[in-house]
């Protein structure tokens, strides 16, 4: 648990140096970034499926062993579809999201109004907040390919940014093994 707790330079170094080395290549190549995040995601699905529907061949007692072969069966056409046809998998994905920022921007909104309406101050950051998710959520809705390199892009600079904080963050951990004076006379 030390790791956890108290991690050494070297740690937060390597961390620090892989999160950028990802964040630069995600936005140096979001296209690429995106399209092999979807060739994994998408073999995966593949293994997945081809051990499902060989599973009821090694465990005899599963009294659904039908469904598990069908639902393996499900998984390698998908598989083999997403491989045939990324685009659809990132354009799926950022539909799901722009219904998400839409459904959040409606909710936001409304409590917005409602606290406007109450005479509560700040009100007008949930208006905001409602307003901002729903420009996002049409957004993501009208370009979802787009939208999809627009996240990979705020991934991209989110692992920069931490990448180089904790890099900075190293120069000033210590090691628990390095105990204060009090400790030491104990």
């Amino acid at each position: 648990m030390e790791l956890v707790g108290n991690p050494s330079r070297s740690t937060l170094i390597l961390r620090g140096i892989l999160n950028i080395i990802f964040g630069l290549v995600a936005v140096a190549w979001p296209g690429l970034t995106l399209y092999i995040l979807i060739l994994i995601f998408a073999i995966n699905i593949l293994i997945v499926g081809m051990f499902a529907i060989f599973e009821p061949l090694f465990d005899k007692s599963n009294p659904h062993s039908v469904l598990t072969a069908l639902l393996g069966l499900l998984g390698v056409i998908l598989g083999i579809f997403l491989i045939a046809r990324p685009e659809i998998a990132a354009g799926v994905v950022t539909l799901l999201i722009a219904i998400w920022a839409l459904s959040f921007g409606v909710v936001d909104l409304y409590a917005g109004f409602m606290a406007s309406s109450e005479k509560i101050s700040g009100a007008w950051f949930m208006i905001l907040t409602g307003v901002l998710s729903l420009v996002f959520g049409v957004y993501m809705l009208f370009n979802p390919l787009a939208g999809a390199l627009t996240l990979v892009w705020v991934i991209g600079a989110y692992t920069i940014l931490t990448g180089m904080l904790l890099v900075v963050a190293s120069f000033f951990t210590k090691k628990l093994t390095q105990k204060s004076p009090a400790k030491r006379k104990a």
